[in-house]
């Protein structure tokens, strides 16, 4: 059957549902469609599952039905997909498991198990959390992206980089690597958080991982079934120079962090603009590949008025916007660490959006910050954003989520 046979097809199906908002949707047998609010439904009382009964576009909605999820845009079907009612079975699912038990497990335990897990369960051959969609692509530097969803920084084990690239992701970030290896702080070095916006982490990680050579060794053989985006984080313009330089092969793009609130030399490079002009333009030397800087959300007048004008001198046009913001938590062993999740949403969208004002479209932006929705995640790049990341999310959310933003971009395209 013909691709325009099968759409006639699709057209000819009578669907007749209720989705969990306060609309009824009706098709006819050529395929127009209708929606009738029901008697007495006050709004939406399942935003998760229903990303459009209050969509920008009147004429558009994107529905869970009793029979799957179906796109309608001004009057017509475009797709009727029980694997998208999969994937928010699977996120519904997720979340029940992590609030009566991985938000329970002490969380040295929960990162064991969620590590585990990623690299024992071959959740990468699984469709349900893919959406190919050639509407999606981006650029990125040059680089072709399928998506503009992002995993940011936080592994460095190459099982699980491998399967993550199989789970919907545009991109995936490796975790920071510095010269040495470096054991990190001790534990506690990771507690979680709970607020009204909902959950988040807190961490002072400070930046364990296997050091240059062995990570090096470890992901040269590894399939880019996406590209891979190398971070990496040091305290002299040396390291900068020499990491960029020995892992820049390894990547289709190099992030160099600047940032991190968990390790004071590496967060003071935002306090010292005047030498990271200098760190700026030996990092692009030394390079060819495009790089991305990593912004720390707390020097958000420095960021603007310093750091982004010298990195575009430089040569440097992404930016990710942004990092973990520095907050006191006296369970961490430091004092002190990096917040994520839902409670820096707000700060993330302003600075994305004064930054785009400011800089227009000389600057490709990555927004990267309390992600854990799709609402959220097309909010940023509604606002200017190039693309969009997150880690917190991945876990407080499950590995879905990537699924559940590209099905909401792609009904909006």
């Amino acid at each position: 059957m013909s691709r325009a046979d099968q759409v006639r097809e699709r057209e000819r199906v009578v669907l007749e549902g209720e989705c969990r908002c306060p609309y009824r949707l009706l098709e006819t047998e050529r395929g127009s469609a209708v929606r009738q609010r029901r008697a007495g439904a006050r709004g939406c009382h399942d935003q998760e599952a229903h990303q459009g009964c209050e969509a920008r576009d009147p004429d558009e909605i994107q529905c869970l039905t009793l029979n799957g999820a179906v796109a309608i845009r001004q009057g017509r079907v475009l797709f009727f997909d029980p694997v998208a009612r999969m994937s928010r079975t699977i996120a519904a699912l997720y979340r029940f498991l992590y609030a009566v038990f991985l938000s329970r497990l002490p969380e040295p335990a929960a990162v064991s198990l969620g590590q585990n897990l990623l690299r024992l369960l071959p959740l990468d051959r699984l469709g349900s959390f893919r959406l190919d969609d050639p509407r999606l692509a981006i650029t990125l530097g040059g680089v072709r992206l399928a998506n503009p969803v992002i995993l940011a920084a936080m592994y460095y084990d190459p099982t699980i980089l491998g399967r993550a690239m199989g789970l919907g992701f545009g991109a995936v970030t490796a975790k920071s690597i510095t010269i040495q290896a470096r054991p990190g702080h001790p534990q506690p070095n990771l507690v979680r958080t709970s607020t009204d916006a909902g959950p988040g982490l807190v961490n002072c990680n400070g930046f364990q991982n296997p050091g240059l050579e062995r990570f090096r060794a470890s992901v040269a053989s590894l399939p880019h079934r996406v590209p891979l985006i190398v971070s990496v984080a040091g305290e002299t313009i040396g390291d900068y120079v020499k990491l960029v330089r020995e892992l820049g092969p390894l990547g289709e793009l190099v992030e160099f962090n600047i940032s991190s609130p968990n390790t004071r030399l590496v967060y003071e490079w935002s306090r010292k603009p005047d030498e990271l002009v200098t760190l700026l333009r030996e990092v692009r030397r030394a390079t060819e590949k495009p790089l991305i800087v990593k912004l720390s959300p707390d020097f958000a007048e420095t960021n603007e008025r310093e750091i982004i004008p010298a990195a575009l001198d430089a040569g440097i046009r992404i930016v990710n916007y942004g990092n973990t913001r520095k907050v006191t938590n006296r369970r961490l062993s430091q004092g002190e660490g990096g917040l994520s999740g839902p409670d820096i949403f707000p700060t993330t969208l302003e600075n994305l959006r004064r930054t785009r004002r400011v800089f227009g479209g000389d600057l490709e932006i990555i927004a990267t910050g309390g992600v854990d929705s799709p609402d959220k995640a097309a909010r940023l790049l509604d606002d200017g954003a190039t693309a969009v990341g997150y880690f917190t999310g991945f876990v407080t959310r499950g590995p879905i989520l990537a699924r559940l933003i590209l099905e909401r971009l792609a009904a909006s395209r």
